[in-house]
């Protein structure tokens, strides 16, 4: 955004902290079930519907019901605050659903602001947007068990493919009306995407396109550090012997931790250190004012997920999880994608690196669905987490993304 006065500037920079005050902001009842953690620096953060209201946008609150019982609380933004209001029919009406990654929420997607997060930026653009919530984090619920329940936790993105994404694509063409929609997956995102596409092909016929962002499909290139995880410290089977189900640690454990470890605005950060070992370092695109907030709200998951990631990373293949980690290979069937696919992936991601993205874009374009395969944006540094919490993250990519979007839209929706 080009500011051209100083009355400009100065309302840029009170929205600027307005939204960063909202984290400190007092919660209302629905923040203990929401995306959202204390800190010692910034008080209670605020979770993503209050943080879309305190944005001057509109938000509603819908649930999708699976199959076997979740009960999966989604955030919409129906329309943008600086574009005309769309007309309530069907006609003319531009819905995308976005997924998040392991660890992630609906949250992620406006955690940085209306200037630099994904799900406001389509809003103006005049997108219906809608945020998902997979099983596991704290918008996610059961209608019979709790998540002191070994059971509610015995699922990885093999059920959010069959049950979770089908059910949202629903929920999102049961209340707008529309045939089709859009859909923009990140991280695991991605790869719950294509386990629906293999085990429910039908839903295809739901989807215009699909954006992958950072897709989690091929890991070759963390086979060793899931071998050291799983083979040899066999760290999920052990944290499940000392009581542990799930990845998760308490609000109060995870403030400790960040209060005590991480500077974030210091090179030598050691919090950092081994986020950026693991996805890539960018710290010229760390929000030092921001990475504390981000890293606190980091949600609970199974560690079936991180297994059934292992089990991909070690095979070398796109496996089911249906036999278990030593079980048999079972390849999800990536054949069944008939929708178009663009693959975007970071310069400087080092967890779905760049070798393994274009492993994929041969297998997509072979069967003819392969939309574009390039890098998210030409920053070199460009990492794993860049994807939503880059600095410069509404200029580096998600405003050129709506422009992908809007063009992918128009050349397959048929309207």
């Amino acid at each position: 955004m080009k500011l051209k006065t100083s009355e400009d500037y100065q309302k840029a920079t009170e929205h600027k902290i307005v939204h960063k005050r909202d984290f400190a902001a007092g919660a209302d009842p629905d923040l203990k079930k929401g995306c959202g953690h204390s800190h010692p620096k910034i008080g209670q953060a605020r979770v993503g519907p209050q943080l879309i209201s305190a944005a001057g946008y509109p938000t509603e609150k819908h649930r999708a019901r699976t199959p076997d019982g979740y009960i999966l609380q989604m955030h919409r933004i129906p329309t943008g605050v600086r574009t005309p209001r769309r007309s309530d029919s069907s006609k003319g009406k531009r819905a995308v659903l976005v997924v998040h990654g392991l660890l992630g929420c609906s949250g992620d997607f406006v955690i940085m602001g209306p200037e630099r997060s994904l799900a406001y930026i389509l809003a103006d653009a005049g997108y219906d947007v809608w945020l998902g919530n997979l099983r596991g984090n704290t918008y996610t619920t059961h209608q019979n068990l709790s998540r002191n329940d070994k059971e509610f936790w015995e699922y990885s993105f093999h059920e959010h493919g069959k049950y979770d994404i089908p059910s949202m694509i629903d929920k999102v063409l049961n209340v707008t009306g529309l045939p089709k929609i859009m859909y923009i997956g990140y991280s695991m995102g991605t790869t719950s995407f294509f386990t629906m596409t293999a085990q429910r092909p039908e839903y295809n016929d739901k989807i215009i396109a699909m954006v992958a962002l950072a897709p989690a499909v091929y890991m070759d290139n963390i086979k060793p550090l899931m071998e050291l995880l799983i083979k040899r410290l066999n760290v999920p089977e052990t944290m499940r012997t000392r009581g542990m189900i799930s990845v998760n640690l308490a609000q109060n454990v995870m403030s400790t931790v960040i209060g005590s470890l991480c500077n974030p605005r210091s090179p030598q950060d050691l919090c950092l250190s081994i986020v950026y070992s693991i996805v890539g370092e960018d710290f010229e695109q760390n929000d030092a004012e921001m990475s504390s907030i981000v890293m606190a709200r980091f949600q609970p998951a199974s560690w079936r997920q991180l297994e059934h990631f292992a089990k991909i990373a070690m095979t070398g293949v796109f496996t089911s999880w249906e036999d278990g980690l030593w079980g048999q290979i079972r390849p999800y069937d990536l054949t069944n994608v008939r929708v178009p696919v663009t693959l975007l992936y970071g310069m400087n991601d080092q967890l779905t690196e760049k070798s393994q993205i274009m492993r994929l874009a041969e297998v997509l374009n072979s069967t003819g669905v392969l939309e574009d395969v390039r890098p998210g944006c030409s920053w070199p540094k460009f990492n794993h987490l860049d994807f939503v919490f880059a600095k410069d993250v509404g200029k580096l990519l998600n405003k050129p993304l709506t422009k992908l979007v809007n063009k992918l839209y128009n050349t397959y929706s048929g309207s």
